[in-house]
């Protein structure tokens, strides 16, 4: 329970200092995308149905946070904690290159899959500079996931044990 407390805290202060305090500073693609971060923590290491509810409150901070049609965010955001809890039920991850791997796949799936939601919902997102500010956003956030969950795991097999 205390983990799913922690996420929920690092979650809020990631989405609050990137949305309220940096987004006046530094464009959004520029900033790690910490309730991604959290969601894909939740698929990945948190077991059972407290993984679920810990993914939910950082899904509706990306949908409440972001500018999109109705429940793009969160359902993408929930779509992307199943296949994260996939990923971790099926695959052993432990090595930092597995886990940027994954991280990485997870947001590409995930920028294809509100494009997908923008299109149907009569949204025009392509252009060549949304596809730089998608990929730089990848880059950045995967690059930064991967200190953050080794951090975390490695704490959280130290309390267990």
């Amino acid at each position: 329970m205390r983990e799913a407390l922690v996420l929920l805290a690092v979650s809020y202060a990631g989405t609050a200092a990137s949305v309220w305090w940096l987004s006046g500073f530094l464009p959004r693609f520029l900033l790690p995308d910490i309730p991604f971060i959290s969601i894909v923590y939740a698929g990945l290491f948190i077991p059972g149905p407290l993984g679920f509810i810990a993914a939910i409150p950082p899904a509706l901070f990306r949908e409440v946070t972001v500018s999109s049609p109705p429940w793009t965010f969160f359902l993408s955001s929930i779509a992307l904690y199943f296949a994260s809890r996939e990923i971790g039920l099926r695959v052993f991850i432990r090595a930092e290159y597995f886990i940027l791997t994954v991280v990485v796949s997870l947001l590409i799936a995930e920028s294809i899959s509100v494009v997908a939601l923008m299109v149907l919902a009569g949204s025009r997102p392509f252009s060549l500079l949304w596809a730089a500010q998608e990929a730089v956003r990848i880059a950045w956030t995967g690059l930064l996931a991967v200190p953050m969950y080794m951090e975390l795991s490695g704490r959280w097999r130290r309390v267990k044990e």
